[in-house]
């Protein structure tokens, strides 16, 4: 009888250690230390790794707050964050990145220049929020949520700016001018504008003045492309341009005397 007793109460401490044990790990899975994120993400031992934002959430159900961070590293230089990752504490100790899909084509094409995003925590989902140079407000927000079955965040909502008619079928745009025309309110009733003036122009010219103000145009259209395609400030650009071309549009009469209406 004394025997099984003994035997019951060592069954009841060795319980107690491992649940003591289970606890202790836990809460050290859990941490996850600046220090730890600075060596994660130090390129190299004299490379400072300066951290932007930190949040914690736990996003795969596992008892153990996962690390947002936004981070910018000795090689990034002044082009912004270059660390937006999510850390995990694995069962070894190890700290693991969580796979974080990309933005697709469709989705970038709305972003002009520089670019930059913030990861935070919001309702228990991942939000990425995109910034550029066209003076938007945050003109691309995705929403993540954590797939557990294949172990990566998968896109749960996409708030992307709206399009705008322009004189050109913008589901076609491909270039950087074309889709900066497209999502610029103010750019797209400019180009709309241009091309309205142009078509009046050549509705009222003969064939002869005609084929000057088509050249002119698509040599406008050129330098629009050439001038605009690089420029940090690609919607300010394109804007001056297109102003430049209506005064030019309104005064083709007088820039070519000798052109005849018909």
């Amino acid at each position: 009888m004394q025997c099984a007793k003994r035997n019951t109460l060592a069954v009841a401490v060795l319980v107690l250690w491992a649940f003591c044990l289970a606890v202790v790990a836990q809460e050290h899975k859990s941490s996850i230390s600046e220090d730890e994120i600075e060596t994660h993400f130090g390129k190299s031992p004299d490379c400072e790794v300066d951290i932007n934002n930190l949040e914690f959430f736990d996003f795969t159900g596992a008892g153990s707050e996962d690390a947002v961070v936004v981070a910018s590293t000795c090689a990034t230089g002044t082009a912004g964050p270059d660390v937006h990752a999510v850390l995990h504490r694995m069962d070894d100790g190890s700290l693991a990145e969580l796979k974080i899909p990309e933005p697709t084509d469709k989705q970038q094409a709305a972003l002009f220049c520089r670019c930059f995003y913030d990861l935070n925590v919001e309702s228990g989902l991942l939000v990425a929020t995109f910034h550029d140079q066209s003076g938007r407000d945050d003109p691309l927000v995705i929403k993540y949520r954590w797939d557990a079955h294949e172990k990566a965040f998968q896109i749960a909502d996409v708030k992307s700016p709206p399009r705008y008619a322009a004189s050109f079928d913008c589901d076609k745009a491909k270039t950087s001018v074309e889709n900066a025309i497209c999502y610029s309110q103010n750019v797209a009733y400019l180009d709309v504008r241009v091309g309205q003036r142009y078509k009046t122009w050549l509705d009222n010219l003969d064939n002869a003045d005609s084929d000057i103000l088509m050249k002119e145009q698509k040599d406008w259209l050129r330098k629009r492309d050439l001038i605009c395609a690089n420029d940090m400030r690609i919607v300010s650009c394109l804007e001056a341009l297109y102003n430049a071309r209506l005064l030019e549009l309104d005064h083709f009469r007088h820039l070519h005397p000798g052109v005849m209406a018909h």
